[in-house]
């Protein structure tokens, strides 16, 4: 599982740039992440309780939960870099587990007002009788792409993406949103599905998200989508 930074209006890049110098802090002392971990909850629990009873940390425990110190302390000052001296995280931002969304990170201070708009995007996308430009515009806002919601002619001007028309464009950007994910797309009935990498067939905990029907047979939708554009943004 990948270490994950938590730092309320940090961009993604500063994100990025903050694990990346916490990967080199684990790089350097030969102490695997999991282990740094698991030492800190311990010496934490123990300094703060004095539990679990009658097991106190060893110093190689002390060692290892330091290093998770000087990792999360790398990250924090590295992502946190030119920021305000009041706005700079130091410590309790450092974890493990999925990263935040790249639709969330992509535009924060627009995250609130998009998250609302989630479910209305779903519904018009699966309702959808053919190519919608203004769903378009609107999904583009929803995915962070730009700052605001937006109108046609603003559309033309900066040359947003056709994703209800265009299966081009559309498939071009999961790709390189979900690189090394398999696409598989059906023209009759129209449906996506998105497939994690190196899916074992016979895994029931590997992921594959469908736009319409899943494999066992289960229905997102009442009906396919108008169009495999449509079916593959859905997805």
């Amino acid at each position: 599982m990948p270490l994950r930074l938590v730092i309320e209006n940090a961009t993604s890049e500063e994100l990025a740039r903050g694990v990346a110098a916490a990967e080199a802090v684990f790089a350097r002392s030969e102490v695997s992440i999991e282990d740094a971990l698991s030492a800190m909850f311990t010496v934490d629990l123990w300094d703060t309780d004095g539990l679990p009873k009658g097991k106190e940390p060893t110093d190689e425990d002390r060692a290892a939960a330091n290093v998770w110190l000087d990792a999360e302390r790398a990250a924090c000052e590295a992502c946190c870099a030119g920021w305000p001296e009041d706005k700079i995280v130091r410590r309790r931002a450092l974890g493990m587990g999925p990263v935040e969304p790249k639709v969330k990170t992509a535009n924060l201070a627009t995250w609130p007002d998009r998250q609302r708009r989630y479910g209305e995007i779903i519904k018009r996308l699966e309702t959808a009788t053919g190519p919608d430009r203004q769903l378009d515009i609107d999904i583009c806002y929803v995915m962070g792409w730009v700052n605001e919601p937006g109108t046609l002619e603003e559309a033309a001007e900066i040359g947003l993406p056709y994703l209800t028309a265009n299966l081009a464009d559309v498939a071009e950007i999961t790709q390189k949103s979900l690189q090394a994910w398999k696409i598989e797309i059906d023209q009759e009935p129209c449906d996506a599905r998105i497939i994690e990498p190196e899916r074992d067939e016979d895994d029931d905990d590997n992921i594959s998200v469908a736009a319409w029907r899943c494999r066992d047979g289960r229905l997102h939708m009442e009906k396919p989508p108008a169009n495999p554009a449509i079916a593959l943004t859905a997805g």
